[in-house]
């Protein structure tokens, strides 16, 4: 996964109270949409909707709305959902589906909270300007169009902690992640890195790999988020 230190991305401060984090605009109502599970590893499990006991996942299981999802120290898990896109849970993760949604006219809405640890999120290019893939984070708030980027979330000192890494996916096409915090939204591009506290704006977007940076300003100040 990605490991991110403290950087020059805006602290959180005592007051005002915490913003709650962005959500996407719910126009769509649930339809049952679904997301299913696959090559999954060592400690998996799943909360359904209604319930407060975890329990063990299997491979194929559905899960939708409502429903979480949570990897142990050894665990994995690959979650294909209904528009396409696919979400890779490493060990230690935890994410909730706040939303899995097609609406009457096509658009689809993927709406997933992590918790904490590490994802990694392969996106189809979404053709409808409608359509939504979000990973939201006690810190900030990811949105797509299409591109493949990881997720890390870490607590330090009970703050959460959130860095989005852009991968190249070396196509002639310009693929963003908007990270969104505090009000304040960057647009991460392909190869870069942005991080941000839980209170606080987003720092701004830095090479993952400082090698690729062609003023060789190492990371920009963005705050040691590091790839593979």
């Amino acid at each position: 996964g990605i490991g991110c230190g403290k950087g020059e991305e805006q602290a959180p401060t005592p007051t005002p109270a915490a913003t709650s984090s962005p959500t996407a605009t719910a126009t769509a109502v649930p339809t049952g949409e679904t997301g299913t599970l696959s090559s999954l590893q060592g400690d998996v499990q799943v909360l359904r909707v209604g319930s407060s006991t975890w329990e063990v996942a299997s491979s194929g299981m559905k899960v939708s709305t409502g429903w979480g999802v949570k990897t142990g120290n050894n665990g994995y898990v690959i979650i294909t959902f209904f528009d396409g896109s696919v979400m890779e849970l490493e060990a230690d993760t935890e994410i909730s589906m706040e939303e899995l949604s097609q609406a009457s006219g096509g658009s689809t809405t993927v709406r997933i909270n992590q918790v904490l640890g590490n994802t990694l999120n392969r996106v189809e290019n979404l053709v409808d300007s409608s359509s939504t893939y979000e990973v939201e984070t006690p810190a900030g708030s990811a949105v797509v169009r299409g591109t493949v980027y990881e997720v890390n979330v870490n607590r330090y000192n009970g703050l959460a902690h959130t860095c989005i890494n852009n991968i190249n996916q070396g196509d002639p096409q310009s693929h963003y992640v908007n990270l969104s915090a505090a009000g304040i939204a960057v647009a991460v591009a392909e190869g870069m890195s942005a991080c941000c506290w839980e209170g606080g704006q987003p720092g701004n977007p830095f090479y993952t790999d400082p090698g690729d940076d062609p003023l060789n300003q190492g990371d920009g100040g963005g705050g040691g988020c590091h790839g593979y």
